[in-house]
């Protein structure tokens, strides 16, 4: 598959079918263009990962939930990291527990909070 080039509106649409979809074989292009600042789409992203469940997802969560992506500057409910420490916690594998445990040393509140609730969730 070709990954588009920089047509923030073609994800949309891209991410539209793969709902429809949710086949793994898409993993990869989504975790590059998880990576991309020009897309809107990181939100959809992670809500696909949590759905799929892939370990293949897990490092790309768990940057992601670390970034601070320009257009989402005015959210402070950071609600791009929470779904990625869900998908992680959904994931529940030793590796996403990792990473969980990680965010769970953030010095932001929210992502600490949020990673600490999986953990426990998945005890």
């Amino acid at each position: 598959m070709v990954l588009l080039q920089n047509e923030a509106n073609d994800v949309e649409y891209l991410l539209i079918a793969i709902f429809e979809l949710f086949v793994e074989d898409y993993v990869d292009v989504l975790c590059k263009l998880m990576n991309e600042t020009w897309n809107f789409q990181h939100e959809n992203i992670a809500i696909i990962f949590q759905k799929i469940k892939s370990p293949k997802t897990i490092v790309c969560l768990y940057n992601a939930a670390l970034t601070q992506f320009e257009y989402l500057e005015y959210d402070e409910a950071f609600a791009l990291a929470v779904k990625c420490i869900w998908a992680l916690g959904d994931i529940n594998t030793p590796e996403s527990k990792d990473k969980l445990k990680l965010l769970a040393q953030s010095e932001n509140e929210i992502i600490k909070e949020n990673a600490i609730n999986q953990l426990n969730r998945n005890i």
